[in-house]
């Protein structure tokens, strides 16, 4: 533990773009409101690194002091960081894991199952603290004017506002809890939201993507993401809700497995 022997209950955040986030600063201005908050984050960006761990690597853990007391980063994915944080900054664990806020939508199951973000609040899950995930859903020209141009001034009233909706969110799970039967949730954020924005509980719409590399002249692939396709319309799905302008709360568990049938159980199994 680097940590100390207080008591009192504390949240602590990631994220998968990085510590230099432009979102990042806004959210622990907000949360801190809520209560002690403690923070590791990736020294880069990590995004579609979904919860990969890293099993190869030393991960040293850094302060990063211009970003306020109980900041670190660790050169690793925001799974790793979820881990390291829950089991080694504290002797007690976090109550809550906040991750994000991502700079981009994470809505749809080929966007969750891809996401860093939602990455990490997965590998706190499977540590049994409860988490959510928060992700704004940009225009693609105020996407690719922040991946060209890295200037935080145009969207900072974005993360502004979806620092005030994530605190709203962070405190109702700290008061109440997560959403029944959710291990985690999800919230994705239109660009132009705000506190008075209609917020809805959806379910994970069923999406998928082609192929996400391009070839290169010189036969090598790179990355080349042409967005996500529906399998059909779905009025709670939480793409069709973020489409329609309102922020999508999505509760996700854990339980993949299906339950098979009797015709199923004669093929496959031996007794």
């Amino acid at each position: 533990m680097t940590g100390d022997t207080e008591i009192e209950p504390w949240i602590l955040l990631t994220n998968d773009d990085g510590v230099d986030s432009p979102a990042l600063p806004p959210l622990l201005t907000a949360l801190r409101s809520l209560g002690p908050i403690r923070a590791v984050l990736p020294a880069r960006e990590y995004s579609w690194s979904s919860k990969t761990l890293s099993r190869f690597a030393n991960l040293r853990l850094q302060e990063a002091a211009h970003l306020g007391d109980g900041v670190h980063t660790i050169d690793g994915s925001p799974a790793d960081c979820a881990n390291v944080g829950i089991h080694h900054l504290s002797q007690i664990p976090p109550r809550l894991v906040v991750s994000g806020v991502n700079i981009g939508e994470n809505a749809g199951l080929a966007l969750t199952l891809s996401s860093g973000t939602v990455g990490a609040a997965i590998e706190a899950s499977l540590s049994n603290v409860p988490a959510v995930a928060f992700s704004v859903r940009l225009t693609p020209e105020a996407y690719h004017g922040w991946c060209e141009r890295r200037d935080p001034a145009p969207l900072a009233p974005i993360w502004a506002s979806a620092a005030a909706i994530a605190r709203e969110i962070t405190d109702e799970i700290i008061r109440g809890g997560l959403p029944s039967e959710a291990r985690l949730v999800s919230v994705n954020i239109p660009q132009d939201a705000s506190l008075a924005t209609t917020r809805v509980l959806t379910r994970l719409s069923e999406t998928s993507y082609g192929s996400f590399f391009r070839r290169a002249e010189d036969g090598t692939f790179t990355h080349h993401y042409n967005g996500q396709t529906r399998a059909s319309a779905d009025p709670s799905g939480d793409v069709d809700v973020l489409e329609a302008g309102s922020v999508s709360i999505t509760g996700l568990r854990l339980q993949l497995h299906t339950t098979p049938s009797a015709a199923d159980r004669a093929r496959f199994e031996r007794v």
